[in-house]
């Protein structure tokens, strides 16, 4: 049974039913025909032959000049009535193929200013940034075995807990421009607590209660009396950026009476270790965000370990 499909420019407005494909144009000047999926567009049968009628020109070389058409060719009899055949007038509107260097030369540049759709993960976060009372965002792309599903964590202003009415408000959000068919789940931040321990060599002449106090402080979460931040701040971490070796001794180093540092632990909590001393980092997830509160009333919120040596 013959049926008719027509052209259309896009898919998007076909209906299930719809007998209509789009006609797509690779780099190499080859067409494609792509047809629907059985919701925009019908969705072809099994060994469904297809045959084309398509026509072709030549650009702007076949864009003849005036008074150089003067032959009729027909397929039997010669029609009655004509006796000749001329264009008095130059012929028009053939158009080269542009070239994909020019395509994106001048393609429109608003797009790129303005996100309007979310695709990567990458997406997702900034689009999440967008609202007010999120600080920072990271997004991540995991597969439910049925679909796929895009996680999004939240690191809120002025507080480490996200409360659901900011979740639910940054899912609103988000969902004008999710990806079609993929779930979407906003989530606070991951907080991965550490458990770190330090052997510190105090300079001769220093008192070690100062220095180890001082140490602390660098470490710590609040602000520090010249107005740094502490290397668990906050605003210090954000998702996905790892604990290396080097920068905690470079920050314990930097104290006016240390000597030398040396890392002798460094783990997720109640986890045990994982080569981070070997590798010279503990990595964390896309979703991850380290803390280390070191209090002694949540000691369960990250610890920090002190062997103070030296100094007097």
């Amino acid at each position: 049974m013959l049926r008719h499909w027509e052209a259309r420019y896009d898919l998007l407005g076909s209906s299930p039913d719809a007998l209509e494909f789009a006609v797509e144009m690779d780099n190499d000047r080859i067409a494609h025909i792509r047809t629907g999926d059985g919701e925009l567009g019908r969705k072809p049968e099994a060994a469904l032959t297809f045959a084309a009628t398509y026509r072709i020109g030549s650009g702007t070389a076949g864009n003849v000049g005036a008074e150089t058409i003067y032959h009729l060719v027909y397929r039997r009899n010669k029609p009655d009535g004509i006796e000749g055949v001329r264009n008095p007038l130059a012929a028009r509107g053939g158009t080269d193929p542009e070239p994909i260097s020019e395509v994106k030369l001048f393609a429109p540049s608003a797009f790129r200013k303005q996100l309007q759709r979310a695709i990567t993960p990458g997406d997702y976060a900034r689009l999440a940034e967008r609202h007010p009372g999120v600080q920072r965002a990271a997004a991540a792309l995991r597969g439910t075995g049925a679909w796929y599903e895009v996680q999004v964590a939240i690191d809120p202003h002025g507080t480490e807990t996200a409360s659901a009415e900011l979740l639910q408000e940054v899912e609103g959000c988000l969902y004008p421009f999710r990806r079609i068919g993929y779930d979407l789940r906003v989530m606070p931040a991951r907080h991965v607590w550490l458990d770190i321990a330090l052997d510190v060599c105090v300079k001769p002449g220093y008192l070690r209660g100062h220095v180890k106090a001082a140490v602390l402080g660098v470490f710590g979460r609040r602000l520090l009396p010249d107005g740094k931040r502490g290397f668990f701040h906050p605003d210090n971490q954000t998702f996905g950026d790892g604990i290396y070796l080097s920068r905690l001794v470079a920050a314990a180093q930097a104290v006016d009476g240390v000597e030398s540092v040396r890392v002798t632990r460094l783990e997720r909590q109640f986890e045990g270790p994982d080569q981070e001393l070997e590798n010279g980092v503990l990595p964390l997830g896309p979703l991850e965000v380290a803390r280390c509160d070191n209090d002694p009333s949540f000691p369960e919120h990250g610890q920090l370990e002190l062997n103070v040596m030296g100094g007097r």
